[in-house]
C-alpha cells in the first residue's frame, strides 16, 4: 500500500487580490501569491520581510487555490522574495485545472519549476541566474 502523497505548502508571505502595477499586464485584475524565501538580498529591495521564509505562515496549495477562487481573479502573479526558491509545478498545475492564468516575477536565480503562461524574469547583480534557468522541461 502506498502512503498519501503529502500535501505541499509554500511559506505565505502575503496575497491579495488587485491591479498589476507593471508590465504587460498592467491595469488588469490579478491575484498577488508572494511567497516567503529570498536568498539574493537586493540592498534596494522594497518587501525585505519576505526574505526568512520560515517568519510566514504555511498555507497548502488547496488553501491558496481557494482563496483566489474567492474573488474574480483570471490571472495569478505568484512573486516574492524569489519564488522559485520552492518547487512549483504542483502549485501551477493546481493552479490551471482551476481555470487560472499563471505569471512568475523572478530573478532567475534558481532553476524553473511551474508551468507559466507569462515569466518576468529581473536578473540581479548580486547572484546570476542559475544555468538551469533556460533549460528546455518536457512533463
Amino acid at each position: 500500500m502506498h502512503s498519501p502523497t503529502p500535501i505541499r505548502s509554500y511559506p505565505m508571505m502575503e496575497h491579495f487580490y488587485t491591479l498589476q502595477g507593471e508590465g504587460f499586464y498592467q491595469g488588469r485584475a490579478a491575484y498577488f501569491v508572494r511567497l516567503g524565501g529570498c536568498d539574493v538580498g537586493c540592498v534596494w529591495c522594497d518587501v525585505k520581510e519576505s526574505w526568512d521564509g520560515e517568519k510566514h505562515p504555511q498555507l497548502t496549495i488547496p488553501e491558496i487555490v481557494a482563496q483566489i477562487k474567492s474573488t474574480p481573479a483570471q490571472l495569478v502573479v505568484v512573486t516574492g522574495g524569489e519564488p522559485l526558491m520552492h518547487p512549483l509545478d504542483d502549485l501551477t498545475t493546481a493552479l490551471k485545472s482551476a481555470g487560472l492564468q499563471t505569471n512568475i516575477e523572478t530573478s532567475g536565480s534558481h532553476p524553473l519549476s511551474g508551468d507559466w503562461d507569462w515569466i518576468c524574469l529581473s536578473p540581479k547583480n548580486l547572484k546570476p541566474r542559475s544555468p538551469k534557468f533556460f533549460q528546455k522541461r518536457t512533463n
